[in-house]
């Protein structure tokens, strides 16, 4: 076997129908995005790794794909389009004072331990809008997460809201050393919840506070479900806004008429430290990840120069295709084409009439043979979609 043939783990080829049904997607949520009002932006595939440093709160520096120039400078491969989007928003739009949305569509890089089964090179497109620090702007990201996914002929999904400051809250509240916020991180991402109760009953903290840790292990379909904890966090004025942003954003969402899609996971925590406000994921059938994630970063693009409120998603575009296949939903691709076969003494008519064909907007391949043994090898290639025209020796 040729090693040359083979590509290292983690990235993969994509041809044929595959990719015909990645590059329709990747066209009808750029257009969805588009009719929101978001702008197309591009940003390098790699930038200095002080972009995606710890003091940013992005991706482990262990996960991020290093290499020097010959500079000397440390570069990385992007490994998450925020931070760049944050950087060239603050270097080219630092005056603009109306929202600022924009879209994009690439590659991240993400060097995960080997065995795990994940992708290092995914794919991804989202939007960020930037400049808004309002509820309406949390509001305008999920009606458009929701719509993405039905775009992409989903009916049948699942996005989970939380709320960053409701976990600083309530361990703000408890007194909290950084190693304890630490350790109770961990336990609450992994929906150990057992594990919580048991941690919090070896804590010296008020009972009150302890009874509110119960917010981060349920799933509310509507705020209406944590009255009873509401009445409690009044007293805890980082609980008691987190809690009462996503009460009112409900209300928002239900003119979108999205409201449906939505539960409330009041334990969901990213990895990712920048995000201030609301966080999301959504789920469907097929995926064993999130197909999309994202929230609000208000603190983000001030290392950067002037700060600015922001909010964005990040779609996984290829565990959106894994779910689509799973489920059995076909994405109309175009797979009708017209083969010219045509001996070689006829060369000159067969690009005329491929041109004629193509200009009245027909997929036309041409193929070319010499003598009968080229003719049969090249007509078992056939398709059964496809359209034979025949250009025989003359």
């Amino acid at each position: 076997m040729n090693d040359l043939l083979h590509t290292p783990e983690g990235v993969r080829d994509m041809i044929g129908d595959e990719c015909k049904r990645k590059l329709y997607l990747n066209h009808k949520l750029t257009c969805l995005l588009s009719s929101y009002g978001y702008e197309p932006i591009q940003t390098p595939a790699f930038e200095f790794l002080k972009n995606f440093g710890p003091e940013m709160g992005t991706t482990s520096d262990r996960d991020v794909y290093k290499f020097f120039d010959r500079e000397g400078n440390t570069l990385a491969l992007r490994p998450d389009f925020t931070p760049s989007v944050a950087r060239a928003s603050a270097k080219y739009f630092s005056t603009e004072r109306a929202p600022l949305r924009l879209f994009y569509r690439g590659n991240v890089f993400t060097n995960t331990k080997s065995l795990r089964g994940k992708l290092k090179e995914s794919t991804q497109i989202g939007g960020e809008l930037i400049g808004d620090s309002s509820i309406e702007a949390d509001a305008e990201i999920i009606a458009l997460v929701v719509n993405a996914f039905k775009t992409a002929g989903l009916d049948r999904f699942q996005i989970s809201i939380g709320h960053a400051g409701l976990f600083s809250g309530l361990t703000k509240a408890a007194g909290f050393s950084d190693e304890e916020i630490s350790e109770i991180s961990s336990i609450v991402y992994n929906k150990n919840f057992f594990g919580l109760e048991e941690y919090l009953s070896g804590k010296e903290i008020d009972t009150e506070i302890k009874s509110l840790f119960g917010l981060l292990s349920k799933t509310y379909l509507s705020p209406d479900d944590w009255k009873e904890y509401f009445k409690k966090a009044k007293e805890y004025p980082g609980i008691c806004a987190a809690l009462t942003h996503l009460y009112e954003m409900n209300d928002l969402l239900a003119s979108y008429g999205v409201e449906d899609y939505v539960t409330f996971d009041l334990g969901l925590i990213r990895s990712y430290q920048y995000y201030t406000g609301i966080i999301f994921s959504g789920y469907t059938f097929g995926s064993g990840e999130p197909i999309v994630s994202g929230g609000r970063y208000d603190d983000l693009l001030g290392h950067f120069g002037e700060g600015k409120p922001a909010i964005g998603f990040a779609i996984l575009l290829d565990q959106l295709l894994l779910a689509l296949e799973r489920q059995h939903i076909l994405l109309p691709v175009e797979h009708e084409r017209t083969v010219m076969l045509y001996h070689v003494s006829r060369s000159k008519e067969a690009i005329r009439q491929a041109r004629d064909l193509r200009e009245d907007g027909n997929h036309v391949v041409l193929w070319r043979y010499s003598d009968e043994k080229e003719y049969l090898v090249l007509k078992e290639q056939l398709k059964a979609t496809d359209t034979l025209v025949m250009l025989e020796e003359e």
